[in-house]
């Protein structure tokens, strides 16, 4: 087993309670279950952790129209079927051309759109880029007995990356489910849930709550039947996901009780639409 791997394993055994009684090495291995009931908060990354909304939309269409030929066209996000970066490039593409783009074709897309947005935020401090408390919050999460913290996003894994580290959230740790892991939001969730269950060495997890902003958060969660807390940076966020049946929408993380409270509280929205 690698340091990073091991590493984990022992945080796991402390957020447990328990002593894995091993030293840090390429052959730890703790056999144990979780003591304690253990929780999941999975979080969307666009508009939730940061703040990246005013440039997703022309760097994206960049980096589709540079590296596979694209022509932009007239939409709205939530047209799509699939409202992730490999999803709507797959059916932006097969429209276009007829075919599926290469897998090449879309690394090297996926590389590129990261240098975009790397060449972008360099602009911006940590605070510009950071929703509020995120990044506090986070660390709260992970120091907490009884929670956990996963990241599921509908971006590649290295913008998503790249977003993290402007806004100066540590993310080399994270559970993190992304589009490289599937199309469609439900499996990347799903992804997130089970890397954070075998980091915690966890069988299930008592309750399993995500935190996004987008419509498309809504109907996925709705799909899943998963408890969901709206972030609202922009007063229109607010008010379309009140609209849309949201039990609990945060403005953003500064307030920490608040946050533990709405995790505890949120209920799934009840129509998918």
């Amino acid at each position: 087993m690698h340091l990073d791997r091991c590493d984990s394993y022992h945080a796991a055994c402390r957020k447990a309670g328990l002593h894995c009684g091993h030293i840090v090495s390429t052959s730890c291995f703790p056999l144990f279950r979780s003591a304690r009931p253990m929780k999941l908060a999975i979080f969307d990354i666009d508009g939730t952790l940061v703040r990246s909304g005013s440039h997703e939309d022309g760097l994206f269409w960049h980096a589709l129209s540079e590296i596979l030929g694209v022509v932009k066209e007239p939409f709205d996000w939530t047209e799509f079927e699939h409202v992730t970066d490999s999803g709507i490039t797959g059916e932006v593409f097969r429209r276009q051309f007829g075919r599926k783009p290469s897998l090449d074709a879309l690394a090297a897309t996926e590389r590129f759109f990261a240098e975009l947005w790397r060449d972008t935020l360099r602009a911006f401090s940590h605070e510009e880029v950071e929703v509020p408390g995120a990044g506090l919050l986070l660390e709260k999460l992970d120091a907490h007995p009884q929670w956990q913290t996963a990241v599921a996003t509908g971006g590649w894994g290295l913008s998503a990356r790249a977003k993290l580290t402007a806004a100066g959230i540590a993310h080399e740790a994270l559970s993190l489910g992304c589009a490289n892991d599937a199309i469609a939001r439900e499996e990347i969730i799903a992804v997130a849930h089970d890397r954070a269950r075998s980091v915690g060495n966890i069988n299930e997890f008592e309750r399993v709550v995500y935190v996004g902003d987008g419509s498309w958060d809504v109907k996925t969660c709705a799909n899943l039947k998963m408890p969901l807390v709206g972030i609202a940076v922009a007063p229109e966020t607010r008010d379309r996901l009140n609209a849309l049946g949201v039990s609990h929408v945060l403005d953003d993380y500064r307030d920490t009780d608040a946050v533990f409270a709405a995790l505890e509280a949120a209920t799934a929205p009840h129509d998918s639409r």
